[in-house]
């Protein structure tokens, strides 16, 4: 019963007349909500960076000099401050992205797929698909992959 009303919400077109509008987010939602994003953004770098630090280790030769975590506290540290500082300046588009899903445009809604045509048919016909139903994955191959 539950899964009808599901289905039934998702198969509304995301221009129903009698959706209502959802309001604009206040601006301390947004700096909240920023804030919020780019410390997402910082701790994805950080991490990035502690990945690239640990395999540089494991490659690195028994004389070179990125053999050793001298310091390593410190590079970290150094690296937390240069994750920090690209993550306000949104370099890597973390926080946009996040934002972007988060906060609906002014004055408008945050809309899902219309109702319209599906992205796959559960449809599954034997042999060559010569009317395009079907998946793709489940179709014989173009060409016998047993030829020598």
């Amino acid at each position: 019963m539950e899964s009808k009303n599901i289905q039934a919400a998702l198969a509304m077109p995301a221009d129903a007349k009698d959706e209502p509008a959802v309001q604009p987010a206040s601006p301390e939602y947004r700096g909240k909500a920023g804030a919020a994003a780019e410390q997402f953004e910082a701790q994805f770098v950080r991490e990035m960076f502690k990945q690239i630090r640990k395999t540089t280790r494991e490659i690195a030769g028994e004389d070179s000099i990125f053999a050793n975590s001298i310091n390593g506290d410190m590079m970290d540290f150094a690296d937390g401050a240069v994750a920090d500082q690209l993550a306000k300046q949104r370099v890597f588009g973390v926080a946009n992205a996040i934002l972007r899903q988060l906060l609906p445009e002014e004055g408008g809604n945050i809309h899902l797929k219309n109702g319209g045509a599906p992205v796959a048919s559960d449809k599954q016909t034997p042999g060559p698909l010569p009317d395009a139903q079907g998946l793709a994955a489940f179709a014989p191959p173009l060409l016998p992959l047993n030829k020598r």
